[in-house]
């Protein structure tokens, strides 16, 4: 007998279904794959060097806040990181101060004789070590510390970019400087906050100010933008004659520099070393 006609709808569930070929797997652009890459190199190793310090280190000279001289204490733990610091601190992220390398300052002054804005790189600075802490004064229940600082001298080299006007005449100038500032006296105004993290306390700088004041100060620049021209020739002697006059109108915008770049060099250690280490309740 004939097989009855099996209908459409049988036909089709006779017939297997089709199956879309494979889609290709996508690879990541380069771009991202080297990012990748880098960064599983690279994120042990700064896990490694930002390690919280857990035992008392012998560049630390502990403080108690019950010491009736505590500001004498702290005082002494400052000088006592001298040879420390001069070779520098792996562990804490902390450079050589000897010499000590600024990559960039940049500091402008709107107001006064001196109106200029500039841009200093690579900035080296020979003699920051040989400080004399001359007074401390310390309220470790607000985290206020006043320090007062001397140095007999400092010589600073980088390259310069500086554009304004010094007593009227516009300069424009951009090139290698040496500069040296003798018999410095200065403040540091450091206000702290305790911050926890991962149960351990630590102390950051909201705040800080430097204020200094110095006896003398020497230029020497080699102008790249002016050479062989009357500005060019002139520009160290003018330096050196209004020195005195240049440096005051410029103190307020190199304190403010400066105070930004050691807020950010202070934060680093002192983000690494809990207070237990450093300032004991007992």
């Amino acid at each position: 007998m004939p097989q009855p006609a099996q209908t459409s709808q049988q036909q089709r569930v006779a017939q297997p279904a089709r199956q879309a070929p494979p889609r290709p797997q996508q690879q990541p652009p380069p771009l991202l794959r080297l990012l990748a890459l880098l960064l599983a190199i690279t994120l042990p190793t700064a896990c490694t060097s930002a390690a919280v310090i857990k035992e008392t280190p012998e560049y630390v000279r502990p403080c108690a806040r019950s010491d009736p001289e505590l500001s004498a204490c702290i005082g002494r733990a400052i000088d006592h990181l001298r040879p420390f610091i001069v070779k520098g601190i792996p562990e804490l992220a902390v450079p050589t101060i000897e010499p000590l390398v600024i990559p960039r300052l940049s500091m402008e002054n709107g107001n006064g004789a001196v109106r200029v804005r500039a841009a200093f790189h690579n900035v080296t600075i020979v003699g920051a070590s040989n400080y004399t802490v001359s007074a401390v004064k310390a309220d470790m229940t607000t985290y206020r510390i006043d320090v007062g600082l001397r140095l007999p001298s400092i010589e600073t080299t980088g390259r310069y970019d500086v554009s304004g006007n010094i007593l009227l005449f516009p300069v424009r100038s951009r090139g290698e400087f040496w500069a040296g500032f003798y018999d410095i006296a200065a403040v540091v105004r450091v206000f702290g906050k305790e911050v926890a993290t991962d149960g351990e306390k630590f102390m950051r700088i909201d705040k800080l100010l430097v204020d200094f004041n110095l006896s003398k100060g020497r230029f020497r620049v080699k102008d790249f933008l002016n050479t062989g021209n009357v500005l060019g020739e002139a520009m160290n002697q003018f330096l050196n004659q209004n020195a005195n006059e240049i440096i005051k109108e410029m103190k307020p915008a190199a304190a403010q520099s400066i105070s930004r770049h050691f807020k950010e060099y202070l934060n680093v250690a002192l983000l690494r070393v809990p207070i237990r280490i450093w300032l004991r309740d007992q």
